[in-house]
């Protein structure tokens, strides 16, 4: 056997008389070697397995500052972690920029945390969630969050040669210079035929 006890490491703990060093469950830090027991991290804070220290945000809580220094976190927790938005998910570890958009919402930027329901825009009660698609990427100017297409605040507006129809659909714009031109084309017709007849 040991010829002496040898403290567990940091993000590690043994009871009294234990032969072994079992890891910090997620969610618990041990910081200094040989502690007994993992700490529960500090409310709204979580860690990794085996952690030394409470280092990012629990579920329900995102981290608005992903360049804060982690002890600066720990001491200060309820300045860094803040509630999830409303009609958006935070999973553990979770940073402004990956808040996870509801379908039927739309937010301007990933350094926002203020959320927006689509309206109908003239479509049906549905219009908005098939619009906006929701998830975690942004894109530009929050065109992330909509469906192909479509772009802009609450993703109403269409890209190219195309207008928004019923809330929902983006359908090409009539060809205004063909409709103008036809009827020239033809009255210069009837114009040639009357000429060529008369003649």
């Amino acid at each position: 056997g040991q010829s002496k006890c040898e403290s567990c490491p940091p993000g590690t703990s043994s009871n009294q008389g234990s032969v072994a060093c079992d890891a910090c469950e997620a969610g618990h830090y041990a910081t200094n070697a040989g502690q007994g027991l993992c700490v529960p991290c500090p409310k709204p804070l979580s860690s990794a397995y085996g952690s030394v220290t409470c280092s990012f945000c629990m579920d329900d809580y995102y981290l608005r500052n992903t360049s804060a220094d982690p002890d600066d976190i720990f001491k200060s927790p309820t300045e860094y972690c803040k509630p999830c938005p409303p009609n958006a998910d935070c999973p553990r570890n979770t940073t402004r920029e990956g808040i996870i958009v509801l379908r039927g919402y739309w937010r301007a930027s990933s350094s926002s945390s203020v959320l927006t329901k689509c309206g109908t825009f003239g479509g049906d009660d549905d219009a908005g969630l098939k619009r906006c698609v929701g998830g975690t990427s942004s894109g530009t100017d929050g065109s992330g969050y909509c469906a192909p297409g479509l772009h802009g605040p609450e993703c109403q507006l269409c890209r190219g040669n195309q207008y928004l129809v019923d809330g929902e659909e983006c359908v090409d714009c009539p060809a205004q210079g063909r409709k103008l031109l036809d009827p020239l084309l033809l009255g210069l017709g009837f114009c040639v035929a009357v000429g060529v007849a008369a003649y």
